[in-house]
């Protein structure tokens, strides 16, 4: 069984763990997470299966809209269906649009953001640092 609720302090190792793990070239310091959590303006869901971190995502409130700043899922638990299930969930709970930035050369996490309703709006060229990528710009419209 899996579920999916909001995050505290006392998740902080476990979702460090597998920021590095899923996110090795660009993840999140320990000490930028602590100070992300204790933040109003972030919002952190986990799913946790058999009272393991398998998945989460972290949201920024930028007023006008929420920006998804990460979502991931453990690499032994993909395509199982968990990050559609995090971002219905993402989806129901917040009243505002929602944007995010993709690679480019991501092509499951494209197809199940379509999926789930967002569209391209605009590429951003040589986006990500660590390999000079580009990424897609895509959006959740909420009105």
């Amino acid at each position: 069984m899996q579920v999916i609720q909001g995050m505290d302090i006392e998740s902080i190792e476990e979702l460090y763990k597998l920021e590095k793990k899923c996110f090795p070239g660009n993840s999140y310091s320990r000490d930028s997470l602590f100070k992300m959590l204790g933040n109003s303006r972030y919002h952190f869901w986990g799913v946790w299966k058999n009272e393991k971190l398998v998945g989460y995502s972290i949201l920024l409130d930028s007023i006008d809209i929420f920006e998804i700043m990460k979502i991931a899922v453990d690499t032994t638990n993909r395509n199982q269906g968990i990050g559609e299930e995090l971002l219905r969930t993402i989806s129901h709970d917040v009243e505002k649009s929602i944007h995010l930035e993709v690679r480019e050369s991501n092509l499951a996490a494209i197809k199940l953001y379509e999926k789930m309703g967002f569209e391209n709006l605009f590429k951003r060229k040589d986006y990500y640092g660590d390999t000079g990528e580009d990424a897609l710009v895509m959006a959740l419209s909420k009105q």
